[in-house]
């Protein structure tokens, strides 16, 4: 190469801009490399070539005509465009250019006279390099010195299209540049060469100045569509910039389509483009041979990446011919080969959007039958399937549309586990066919069943809800049970919506008359048992044990929910003889009946956890939310979720239960079970609460509250798990006034037999720590005695264990402090056997503490180190704020932990702003909890506040 020519090689990406008259955006890197290569030409006298080459579309020619006219000083410039019809006349390029030459700033679009020559003269096509030619180029670069001695910027557009005689006098030119001052622009798209052009990257080891460099061109950015289309709304640009791939060229085709596209669905035909568009890109293929074109339209049917089998099945052409021409289409860069495959895909959705729109609704409807055909024979994926039934129920062809139906049906049914918001999409299209006239009235239940179910598992309760009460009243009664399976389905789903009491109806009124053996039976009593639960109203599960015929997954299911009534009902032993039958089915049974009915292993995870088998419960659980979590499944996920985090709360993981709980939480409000909310705040309030940070007091009461709002009926499991809930934060929070009342009004009377049975020692314990900080030591006592008469009828090591713990610590409040230590240490020991690892600490506390008031220092110390080890794990604070408490007389019980420890801070002489840093809470707050201790305390001041504490000064250790 000449030491006098430069090389900058612009590499574009996209369709011909089909705008005019839009600003010019972005490129501002591409246009400075232009207007150097420019401003160099000027400066040095000589022959400077600038490539700008690309796909179509990125607006090859406005980028070079925008960077000329901002260019200074201005040169004339000569612009020769290609046409493919005039590739056999020689030059044709060049005699365009100076046949109609251009000056400085002018509009590409309109030519106007100038003074440069009036073109090369008449020269004929030559064969191989010879004299003849070589003089010929020769005597063309004479006159391009001589046009270019004041400066020319030389712009040939469209160069694929190019004659040879052309494309030989650019690689002289290239070889030996003009001497004078002239700009060379190459504009082409170098997929469409017919032969490789003599430009391309630059040479290894050639240094940049000298040599040639490469600049590629990518899309416009979002940025950059929002600036070319200022006057658009954001969001619908966004989506056509997606759509277009950032190619200005398609943004222009897809200029006033709207979201919807066309009648042929979105994702399979692509958008609709206006008429005009569709004219402008059929320059590209409309000089095709009628054996091209067929393919490429055959092409444009199949859709996704398609071999040669396939195309020339829809063709209907010999797969040799289509071969051919399907690489013919490829050196039009029409097509474009997969890399890695021997598939074809079109080089852009809009082309082949274009192409669509551009074929006859009657060949395309038989052609897409054809792919239909091919692609069910071969078991196709069922996103290929889909594409052809999708167009075929969009066009007009006379067929029935029930087996296209049934493709949709198939198809959503495979991916219903993995991708559930495409199986939806395709089924409302399926049922959109089938509303009548069209279609069967058994073909429109079918797919309604069918997106009932998948919108309920996604979460979509209201949707499904609404399917099932349009389509049961329409399903007969039949001996299969296909109605009462639906039924049970939408019995399951007003269920997870809290609707007990329509639940309950509906389950009913259908068993009447419901073969007892068949599977929906099976269900419909199975959701029966479980709403009894719920609702707080348990009724016997109807019919007797489960048929030997009976599947697995019912047989399971029923036996779960029975052992779950028992559990809950504290009928221990039969609870343990159901489940000790369902556990071996239930194990036994494949990944795909639990992700079908998951509820199943949510009731043995339940009922395993009150019979104080947390391992069993945590294996169930675990089992069923990885099913879940696998399959998208929000409505079983939730509820798992919730059941899991009982466990965790069970064994004291406070931290656990937290993250738990706000992920299911989080499920609820998606879904709109408002039941199924109250559940997750009144778990999240119990561990908040128990943790004992210095703001989990008040978030823990604030959780609890709302937990409550949201159950409509304290008579219901999730009505009294909140009260339970508000009645534990509110105790912890220093209120037990508020404890005893939602206690006492949730459980229905003084024994609470509204109250879960086989956790009712549980909560008469809470009554007892309630009376003892309220100072009613004969209440409290009476409960410590309630909660031993419940446990001895469970005979559940941690019920026991909470009675136990109650009688203890009244013991302590009378000051028998070597009485009460017996009853903790048995309490402690079955804490620790039932797994119960935050009580367990909280029993270790009451021990240290009554341990160092008879003087005990070693079983003290040993007592408190433990319980520091076991709260450090549960993720707690209260141990640490009650090891610090006395044990004395009840005067200072009213007072809870954290208003204990701010009373000890407070006698030291800390001021409320140093308590406040060491708490993380405000001086304010501080304050307030000091005006709550003064009338606690019955004192007035500081001073005697400190006089107070310091009668328990025995604790100061």
């Amino acid at each position: 190469m000449s030491q006098g020519m430069h090389v900058i090689c612009v590499t574009a990406a996209g369709l011909e801009d089909a705008l005019s008259g839009s600003p010019f955006v972005g490129r501002r890197p591409e246009v400075a490399r232009i207007r150097a290569a420019h401003a160099d030409s000027v400066r040095t006298g000589t022959q400077v070539v600038c490539e700008v080459v690309g796909d179509p579309g990125i607006g090859k020619t406005r980028l070079v005509h925008a960077a000329l006219d901002s260019c200074a000083p201005a040169l004339p410039r000569a612009v020769g465009t290609c046409v493919e019809a005039e590739r056999d006349i020689p030059f044709h390029v060049f005699r365009h250019a100076f046949g109609a030459p251009h000056p400085a700033r002018a509009d590409p679009g309109r030519p106007t006279a100038g003074a440069e020559p009036d073109g090369l003269p008449a020269l004929r096509p030559v064969g191989p390099l010879d004299v003849r030619q070589f003089r010929t180029y020769q005597l063309a670069r004479r006159l391009l010195t001589l046009a270019a001695r004041d400066g020319l910027a030389l712009v040939l557009d469209d160069l694929h299209w190019a004659d040879t005689s052309s494309t030989g006098l650019v690689t002289h030119l290239l070889r030996y540049p003009v001497p004078a001052p002239l700009l060379l622009l190459l504009v082409y798209r170098p997929r469409q060469l017919d032969t490789a052009m003599p430009f391309g990257p630059p040479d290894a080891g050639v240094p940049g100045g000298r040599g040639r460099e490469r600049i590629e061109l990518g899309p416009l950015s979002l940025a950059d569509t929002v600036a070319l289309y200022p006057h658009d709304d954001p969001a619908e640009l966004g989506r056509r910039h997606d759509r277009a791939a950032g190619n200005p060229g398609y943004l222009a085709a897809l200029d006033g389509v709207g979201p919807d596209g066309d009648r042929d669905p979105p994702s399979t035909a692509g958008p609709r483009l206006t008429d005009r568009a569709v004219a402008t890109l059929r320059a590209e293929w409309a000089g095709l041979s009628p054996v091209d074109a067929t393919c490429l339209r055959a092409a444009a049917v199949c859709g996704t990446p398609c071999g040669v089998d396939l195309l020339a099945e829809v063709a209907r052409l010999p797969a040799r011919e289509v071969t051919e021409s399907a690489w013919r289409l490829v050196r039009r860069d029409l097509l474009r080969v997969v890399p890695a495959t021997a598939r074809f895909t079109f080089r852009h959705p809009v082309l082949r959007a274009a192409v669509t729109q551009d074929t006859d609704p009657a060949w395309r409807a038989e052609a897409h039958h054809r792919a239909l055909t091919v692609l069910l024979a071969r078991q196709a994926p069922p996103a290929e399937r889909v594409a052809q039934a999708e167009h075929l129920l969009g066009l007009p062809h006379g067929r029935p549309v029930e087996p296209y139906v049934d493709v949709l049906c198939r198809a959503a049914g495979e991916i219903r586990g993995d991708a559930p918001e495409l199986a939806v999409r395709w089924l409302r299209t399926a049922l959109h066919a089938v509303r009548p006239p069209a279609g069967s009235p058994d073909t429109r239940h079918d797919v309604t069943l069918l997106l009932a179910r998948i919108t309920g598992e996604m979460g979509n309760l209201a949707e499904s809800r609404a399917l099932l009460r349009e389509v049961v009243p329409e399903l007969p009664v039949d001996p299969t049970g296909r109605r009462a399976a639906a039924v049970a389905q939408w019995v399951r789903v007003e269920r997870l919506l809290g609707n007990y009491a329509e639940a309950a109806a509906i389950s009913r009124r259908e068993l009447v008359g419901t073969p007892t053996p068949t599977a929906g039976a099976y269900q419909l009593a199975t959701e029966l048992g479980a709403i009894g639960i719920l609702s707080g109203h348990p009724s016997p599960v109807p019919g007797g044990a489960p048929d030997g015929e009976a599947s697995g997954i019912d047989r399971a299911g029923l036996l779960a929910v029975r052992g779950l009534a028992a559990a809950h009902d504290g009928e221990v032993q039969i609870a343990r003889e159901l489940l000790a039958a369902g556990a071996p089915i239930v194990d036994a049974l494949p990944d795909r009946d639990l992700r079908e009915r998951p509820d199943c292993l949510l009731a043995f995870g339940l009922a395993e956890l009150f019979l104080e088998r947390p391992a069993d419960a945590t294996r169930h659980l675990d089992r069923g939310i990885t099913l879940v979590r696998d399959a998208h499944r929000d409505d079983g996920l939730c509820q798992l979720l919730l059941g899991r985090s009982q466990v965790a709360y069970h064994r004291g993981q406070l931290g656990t239960v937290i993250g738990l709980t706000t992920e299911a939480g989080g499920i609820a409000r998606r879904i709109g079970s408002r039941s199924l909310l109250s559940f997750a705040l009144a778990f999240e309030a119990q561990a908040t609460a128990w943790r004992g940070g210095p703001r989990d007091d008040d978030r823990a009461v604030a959780l609890a509250r709302t937990a409550v709002d949201l159950a409509n009926d304290l008579d219901s499991w999730s009505g009294r798990t909140a009260a339970t809930a508000l009645a534990t934060a509110t105790l912890l929070a220093g209120d037990p006034a508020t404890c005893v009342e939602m206690l006492t009004d949730a459980g229905g009377d003084s024994r609470l037999t509204r109250l879960q049975a086989s956790l009712r020692p549980m909560w008469h314990e809470l009554l007892c720590a309630a009376a003892l900080a309220a100072g009613d030591l004969p209440e409290a006592y009476r409960r410590a005695r309630a909660a031993l008469a419940a446990a001895d009828l469970l005979g559940l090591p941690g019920q026991h264990a909470f009675a136990e713990s109650a009688y203890g610590e009244v013991l302590l409040a009378r000051g028998e402090v070597l009485t009460a230590l017996p009853y903790l240490r048995t309490a402690a020991d079955r804490f620790r056997a039932a797994g119960m690892m935050l009580r367990h600490s909280l029993a270790l506390v009451a021990i240290a503490r009554a341990s160092e008031a008879v003087d005990q220092g070693g079983p003290a110390l040993r007592a408190r180190r433990r319980a520091q080890e076991l709260a450090a794990r549960c993720g707690t604070e209260r141990v640490g704020l009650r090891l610090a408490r006395p044990v004395r007389a009840l005067t200072e019980t009213a007072l809870t932990d954290r208003e204990w420890h701010i009373a000890r801070l407070a006698s030291t002489g800390v001021t409320n702003r140093l308590i406040g840093r060491q708490l993380h809470i405000s001086p304010r707050t501080v304050e307030a909890h000091l005006t709550r201790i003064y009338r606690k305390a019955g004192v007035e001041s500081r001073s005697g506040l400190v006089a107070w504490v310091s009668r328990f000064d025995d604790t100061d250790r």
